[in-house]
């Protein structure tokens, strides 16, 4: 720290230049914190004590006697005389400390009213440039503390000379400086000190101790006011007149030494006059009677005045202890009222524990009665199972006697007819070239309603029934054996959601199905010929339709890929429930022959199949999930996917949204459209699988369709194929039989026709070529899977 002193010294003025002042106050054990700072912090340089003694006032004496005020006047001065004295030994012990500390110390003080003025007042006369004071009383004292507590620290550090640099510490730590310039400028701006003739001020005395560490000399020096070893004000101006009541008694011995000494000095100027002796001893005699007097009640009202402050601070903690008890009580009061709640909810706890055992008594014998039906009724469901076990086991048996049953039957028919029957024992009816063209009005143009890579679709009316005829093209060298097999495999899958093949022509490689007449998926996400959008509700429904085909197909043994799903390929009925059409027919094409390679239709064809030309399950769930975007967007295939992609990333999804279709919700539309993304995936591996994910999304979703109240209602009004229904009973059939008109008829109605003596048919009027009935399986198993759909 004694650098710090060094580099902030300006010009020398005066001899207090190099001396750090330090300001202490009456109690040395509150200050030697502040005074030890100083001798840690300003090594080798000289400290002045500096201290602002607070003079006592005395009161005025009432008696208006001449020789009483004497006295008065005698015991005022020798209780200042006294009050310096203790002034002079507390100064005293500053400077034994700095002693011990090795440091040249010495003591200035003046006696002030007011204790920051009077360090001002030193400041402005010495012209001091250092100084360290105390910044709060050590009971203020903390680590967080970092601004001025005290009142008189605050005043010095705003009124101070600019000139002036103050530490200011608290408890041996430096709290705050206020650094002063010469120049006049300074970190705080410091007002003008009070004025010198301030009522404020009683008696200013200043006084500089030379060495206070040698002897102190009682002789006085002849031309000043300063005595080396003993401290002495400079000047005196005025006394107050009152005279505090306490210290008084002590003074006794030195007032008296005084008037002993007033007295020897009137009996040696008058010792010829032996009157004025007497005079004198008389009025020894009044002095000791007066001031015997005034001891006495300046003692009583000392007593009196100790009395009221004793009955002022027991009065003071009567009524701390009275509120003290007042707040017990009210303490008291609240915690009763705590017990008591505590008391009646244990009560209750306890009402509450007693009824929950009761209960639990109950349950148990409810849980006991429970097992033992459980047992029975585990008991039930395993001999059920076992028959169920069983049932099934004769179904199968029975299954594989029918199939072998119509297998024989085949043969034998072909044996009997020589290989040729119009309507064959199978599941599906062969029709000759002649029947298709003239259902087709010699494949007129206008029917035609649809083409692609395996061939072209005409609408056309065959044997009275609306069907859709597929032309498969006639290039390749598949024998026409190989083609017969491949449609009797493909006339074995049946589905809801699967286009039902009703027959086949191998004279013209064609396919007839059922017809459709709301068209193609593609054609109603367009709006073609002004047709309504589709419901979010019953885009849903398509998308689980054709997931739940999709798992048809590929849980066949062998595997069957569509191959070619896309949009145009899934067509709507009269309700709008979607099928398929051209599953697996693939296999009725070489490999390796494509007539359609446009960008539009390859989009929905997967990459991978592309490349290699090789169906796998893989390829369908692409193409699913091309289809499952342009139904959540409505937008054209092409750049679907990168559209939904960036949607998605920039939090904009309800933006690629089909609008159209009502209010999608968007936590569902959301968890499609990811759904979807990854069945686009380029590695056929990471694409989701459609049993254990796809499906597990869909199913939920068309069942929370399907249970809501607008599905209920357009269920209801959902009715029947037309050519599901009997043209005698006008009801579905249950056993539909195809006549020899080639219509199909109930069993019961045709068979009561022929029976009555009829030998015509009942829609054309047509002599019946022959009474023979032939049962129409194929439609029997599309009626069935149509009743387990609705």
């Amino acid at each position: 720290m004694g650098s710090l002193v060094e580099e902030i010294e300006g010009d020398r003025e005066y001899d207090f230049e190099d001396v750090i002042f330090v300001a202490v106050g009456k109690n040395v054990e509150k200050s030697k914190t502040t005074l030890d700072w100083a001798v840690d912090n300003f090594p080798g340089k000289k400290i002045c004590v500096l201290h602002v003694h607070r003079p006592t006032h005395v009161l005025a004496l009432t008696d208006g006697k001449l020789a009483r005020g004497k006295l008065k006047q005698h015991a005022v001065e020798a209780f200042q005389k006294l009050e310096r004295q203790r002034l002079q030994e507390r100064l005293d012990e500053y400077l034994l400390i700095l002693d011990h500390s090795g440091v040249q110390a010495d003591a200035l003080w003046i006696e002030m009213d007011s204790v920051e003025k009077g360090i001002l007042e030193i400041i402005a006369r010495h012209n001091i440039r250092w100084l360290v004071m105390g910044a709060a009383a050590d009971k203020y004292y903390s680590k967080k503390l970092v601004e001025l507590k005290s009142k008189k620290a605050t005043f010095v550090c705003q009124n101070a000379p600019v000139s002036c640099h103050i530490w200011f510490a608290c408890k041996g730590r430096l709290i705050y400086t206020r650094v002063g310039r010469q120049d006049g400028s300074s970190r705080e701006i410091a007002t003008p000190s009070p004025p010198m003739d301030s009522p404020l001020i009683t008696e200013q005395a200043v006084m500089l101790s030379e060495s206070v560490l040698r002897e102190r000399s009682p002789e006085p020096q002849e031309d000043a006011n300063v005595v080396r070893g003993n401290l002495r004000p400079i000047s005196l101006r005025s006394v107050h007149p009152n005279l505090p009541s306490n210290g008084v008694v002590d003074t006794y011995g030195s007032i008296m030494l005084q008037m002993d000494e007033e007295e020897h000095q009137g009996q040696a100027s008058n010792e010829t006059d032996q009157q004025l002796e007497v005079s004198t001893i008389d009025d020894h005699n009044l002095k000791q009677e007066v001031f015997a007097e005034t001891m006495k009640r300046w003692k009583e009202e000392n007593d009196a005045i100790e009395a009221a402050c004793k009955a002022k601070a027991l009065e003071s903690l009567c009524v701390k202890e009275m509120s003290r008890r007042k707040e017990m009580e009210e303490l008291l009061e609240r915690e009763k009222q705590e017990v008591q709640k505590m008391k009646d909810q244990h009560d209750e706890f306890i009402k509450d524990l007693q009824m929950v055992k009761d209960q639990k008594t109950i349950l148990e014998s409810q849980i006991v009665e429970s097992q033992c039906v459980v047992e029975g009724l585990e008991e039930k469901m395993f001999s059920a199972v076992e028959l169920l076990i069983s049932f099934k086991k004769k179904r199968d048996d029975l299954r594989i006697e029918h199939e072998n049953a119509i297998r024989v039957l085949k043969n034998l028919r072909k044996l009997v007819n020589g290989g040729d029957s119009s309507f064959p024992g199978s599941q599906i009816l062969e029709f000759s070239f002649i029947e298709i063209n003239n259902a087709t009005r010699d494949f007129d143009p206008s029917w035609k309603i649809g083409e692609g890579k395996y061939g072209s679709v005409y609408k056309g009316l065959l044997r009275h029934m609306n069907v859709a005829i597929k032309m498969l093209p006639s290039y390749g060298s598949q024998s026409l054996l190989e083609f017969e097999n491949e449609v009797e495999i493909l006339s074995r899958i049946r589905h809801p959601n699967l286009v039902t093949i009703i027959g086949t022509c191998p004279e013209s490689r064609s396919l007839v199905f059922e017809y459709l007449r709301n068209g193609s998926l593609e054609e109603r996400l367009a709006c073609k010929n002004k047709s309504p959008p589709l419901p979010w509700q019953t885009r849903i429904r398509i998308a689980s339709e054709i997931c739940s085909a999709l798992i048809f197909l590929h849980s066949n043994k062998p595997c069957i890929p569509h191959g070619n799903l896309k949009p145009s390929k899934v067509l709507l009925d009269s309700n709008f429930v979607s099928k398929l059409i051209d599953s697996g027919i693939y296999r009725l094409i070489p490999q390796g022959k494509s007539t359609d390679t446009s960008a539009l239709s390859s989009v929905y064809m997967d990459p991978v199949y592309l490349e290699n030309g090789e169906v796998t399950r893989e390829s369908d769930v692409y193409s699913f999930g091309m289809i499952l975007l342009r139904l959540l967007t409505g937008r054209s295939a092409l750049g679907i996917l990168n559209d939904v992609k960036c949607s998605i990333e920039t939090e904009n999804f309800n933006m690629v949204l089909d609008r159209t279709a009502g209010n999608w919700p968007l936590e569902e539309a959301q968890l499609l459209a990811h759904l979807a993304i990854r069945c686009c995936d380029t590695q056929p591996l990471d694409r989701p699988d459609f049993v254990s994910e796809i499906w597990s999304v869909l199913g939920p979703m068309r069942d929370s369709c399907v249970n809501s109240a607008s599905c209920l209602e357009a269920k209801e009004l959902r009715c029947a194929p037309s050519h599901f229904v009997c043209p005698i009973f006008q009801e579905v059939m249950k056993d539909p039989i195809i006549a020899a008109d080639g219509f199909t008829y109930e069993a019961d109605a045709i068979r009561g026709w022929l029976d009555s003596g009829h030998d015509r048919s009942p829609m054309t009027n047509l002599k019946l070529e022959h009474c023979n009935l032939v049962p129409n399986y194929a439609l029997l198993q599309a009626i069935q899977e149509w009743q387990q759909q609705y």
